[in-house]
């Protein structure tokens, strides 16, 4: 019994891997899966909507949507250097932990306060903008200073 329990169990995972790794379309050849399908579906939709019960014309809408993120990233591969490549994926990387990484409006509004302090100090004659116009782009700063100082602590650099 508990041999055709694992059977059973084994087959079922196998045949659910093979269903969502179905190709339900193709773009220049490239593959769009069934699981990439309802992904999209399901942010568009917020999980209202499957590929299998997608209309017909929804589906090539659907698959005209999800074809230029296809194209460019074939393209990028083929035309990036590695360099370039990976400048991006750093890029891409630090973007998404900044998102992340918290920042308060407390935090923001004290840089914001010992930024205006240093340029009065230093009798600066540029006009200091609101905290208002400028909270995002302090927070934006204070998160990338977060991220980087958080690599930084466990860094082991050496110089030859």
């Amino acid at each position: 019994m508990k041999k055709t329990l694992v059977i059973l169990g084994l087959t079922l995972a196998l045949t659910t891997n093979y269903a969502t790794a179905k190709p339900v379309a193709t773009v220049n050849g490239m593959e769009i899966t069934l699981e990439e399908a309802n992904k999209a579906l399901n942010s568009l939709t917020q999980g209202k909507m499957t590929w299998d019960k997608l209309p017909a014309d929804d589906k090539k809408q659907l698959i005209q949507m999800m074809a230029p993120a296809k194209l460019v990233a074939a393209e990028s591969k083929k035309t990036l250097s590695d360099k370039e490549k990976e400048a991006a994926l750093s890029a891409f990387w630090m973007q998404k932990k900044m998102s992340t990484t918290e920042v308060t409006d407390k935090e923001a509004e004290d840089a914001y306060n010992k930024m205006k302090k240093a340029a009065e100090e230093a009798k600066s004659t540029q006009e200091i903008p609101p905290f208002e116009r400028v909270k995002q782009s302090i927070k934006m700063q204070l998160a990338q200073e977060k991220v980087v100082s958080g690599l930084m602590e466990n860094a082991k650099i050496e110089v030859k």
